[in-house]
């Protein structure tokens, strides 16, 4: 069955992943509910919905804008519409802020990969001007709360598990669970993994892979992203 009501001819691999990313964010997580990974998915959609906050004004600030009865905790809510709306605003200072707040740094890494992952499914629905996907129910259960023997902070701000591959790669690791998840929806829209380095000249899709990496790069540029 297709995630979208369209008659745009979307690749079936691509509607897929958007199927499977939602049912991701309905299911219990490494360090949040299906509840709260749900709860973030929905301030994403508030965070692009409502009027610009600047980047030092955040949501919880503002009197009535956070339900006092909100599932997540307000430095959460605070990092998902900062994550959203201005992510190049982005400094090691801020990250220390939201952990002072409470959080723990795996639980951010987690956040931050649901955060993206879930802006990634809601734009492309927003550029086609296609209905966003209904969030689904959450499904019971607890965190696992499993973290690989070699998690420690590294070059990122945030801790990494000993992997290979560039850091890109690198910065979701220390919960694998997410970062399968941000494979499995990266790869139909761009590489497998496996890819990135070793095939620089066949063509994806319609467009060849210097035309991939040219997009990439202008994209990269207009969002302000340092990699």
């Amino acid at each position: 069955m297709a995630t979208y009501a369209t008659e745009l001819p979307l690749r079936p691999e691509l509607d897929a992943s958007h199927a499977l990313a939602m049912a991701h964010f309905a299911a219990p997580g490494t360090w949040w509910t299906g509840a709260e990974r749900l709860a973030m998915v929905a301030e994403v959609r508030r965070a692009r919905d409502a009027e610009p906050l600047p980047p030092w004004e955040a949501p919880s600030d503002i009197d009535g804008l956070v339900a006092e009865d909100h599932p997540l905790p307000r430095a959460a809510v605070d990092a998902v519409w900062r994550l959203t709306n201005h992510p190049g605003t982005l400094t090691a200072d801020w990250y220390r802020s939201i952990l002072e707040r409470g959080m723990e740094p795996l639980a951010y890494v987690e956040m931050v990969s649901v955060v993206a992952q879930a802006n990634c499914v809601d734009r492309f629905a927003d550029a086609l001007e296609l209905d966003r996907i209904p969030l689904p129910d959450a499904l019971d259960g607890e965190p696992s709360r499993l973290v690989p023997d070699a998690v420690a902070v590294r070059l990122h701000w945030v801790p990494t598990d000993d992997i290979g591959g560039p850091n890109v790669f690198r910065a979701l690791s220390a919960v694998p669970d997410e970062l399968a998840a941000r494979s499995a929806l990266s790869t139909p829209h761009y590489l497998e993994g496996k890819d990135v380095f070793g095939d620089v000249v066949s063509d994806r899709f319609s467009l060849q892979r210097v035309q991939i990496e040219l997009v990439a790069g202008r994209t990269s540029k207009l969002n302000e992203c340092f990699y």
